[in-house]
Formats: structure tokens, C-alpha cells, sequence
């Protein structure tokens, strides 16, 4: 079995390497009326596994924020943990929002120790939104060459877990949203200015 680098992504990120463990059977419960916890992750986790010349996570201006987004939602991305970040993002509108807080792409026991301490927060506009825990889940994603974690090329198997907040599809204008997480040794402070509905 493909061994999978730990990724740390304080909203998100920092790296180490484990390998897979047996996994629990997937939740069967949603956290959106669209994606399970194993299809958001899967989706989260190929969009900011790209190169890193062009990743979203990476990125400290939010001009990689619209590349490669899936079709059912619009992802946001934490940093590397390397100081506060502030983006300029332009959203379509009608699109809920995935920001993840803390999460990890790794093993069951990475995930243990990644949720016992995580905590963070969301704030839309100054208002809080509610966070979704997601325990140990198997899901598969696809990494591409160059990407920040020295991910192998291609299928990565792994076990996901974090703190996700999902919100609705803001309306159009303008919209500050604030993302602060912390874990083990990460601080994650991300603050994006949304423009939606633009063109």
C-alpha cells in the first residue's frame, strides 16, 4: 500500500510523513446537502495539492483562488502556518463556500492526535459560522507534480479529518471572511476579501 506523506493544514498546513493504518468505514452522514465528508475532503485535497508555482495555499495575494475549482462548491484555503495572509478572491455567485480550519491527509492515528487539539474559528462578515468536526476518513485524491507537501504524482490514498465550515452561497458584493485555526505547533490567520458574483 502507497505510503502517504502526513500533510498538516493549519488552514491549512504543515508537512510530515506516516503511513496508512486501517481506517474506520466512511460516515454515511453529509455535513452539506451535496458532499459527504470523503468527497469534500477528496475535492479539497486535489485542489490544493498543485503545483505549488500556482497553489492556493501557498499563494499570499489570491490570485491561484479560482484555479481548478470543483463544480459543486467554492474552496478556500489556510496557509503554511507563516504569519497572517490576506487574499483577494472572486467568487461566482450562488456557490456555498468549503473553508476548512485545521485538517490533515494522513492516518487514523494522525487524525487522533490532529483533533485533539484543534479548535478554530470562521467569521463571515464578523458573524461566526458553525464548524463540523470530521473524525478518521478514507478517501482518495490526486496530487499533481511540484505540489507544496512532496506528495507522490497521481492517486494518494489517505485518511482525512478536521474542522470545516460550511456556508451558504453569500450573496453578491463584497465579504470579508476570517480564518484562524490552531493545532500541535500551527497557527493558521487568513483573512480573504471575497468579491462575488463578478465576472
Amino acid at each position: 500500500m502507497r505510503k502517504v506523506l502526513l500533510f498538516l493544514v493549519v488552514l491549512l498546513a504543515g508537512c510530515g510523513s506516516g503511513a496508512r493504518t486501517a481506517a474506520p468505514p466512511p460516515s454515511p452522514s453529509s455535513t452539506s446537502d451535496r458532499l459527504a465528508p470523503a468527497e469534500f475532503q477528496a475535492r479539497w485535497w486535489t485542489w490544493a495539492s498543485q503545483p505549488s508555482t500556482t497553489n492556493p495555499v501557498t499563494d499570499t495575494s489570491g490570485r491561484f483562488c479560482m484555479r481548478d475549482q470543483p463544480v459543486e462548491v467554492w474552496l478556500l484555503a489556510g496557509s503554511l502556518g507563516d504569519g497572517p495572509v490576506e487574499r483577494q478572491c472572486r467568487v461566482p455567485a450562488d456557490k456555498p463556500l468549503l473553508v476548512p480550519v485545521v485538517n490533515l491527509a494522513a492516518d487514523v492515528a494522525g487524525c487522533e492526535r490532529l483533533m485533539k487539539g484543534a479548535q478554530g474559528e470562521v467569521l463571515v462578515d464578523g458573524s461566526t459560522q458553525p464548524l463540523t468536526r470530521v473524525s478518521a476518513t478514507p478517501f482518495t485524491y490526486e496530487a499533481r507534480a511540484g505540489n507544496p507537501f512532496d506528495n507522490p504524482v497521481g492517486r494518494v490514498d489517505a485518511v482525512g479529518c478536521g474542522l470545516y465550515a460550511w456556508v451558504a452561497p453569500p450573496a453578491s458584493g463584497e465579504h470579508e471572511v476570517q480564518i484562524r485555526g490552531t493545532a500541535p505547533g500551527r497557527t493558521v490567520d487568513v483573512r480573504y476579501r471575497l468579491i462575488v458574483g463578478a465576472d
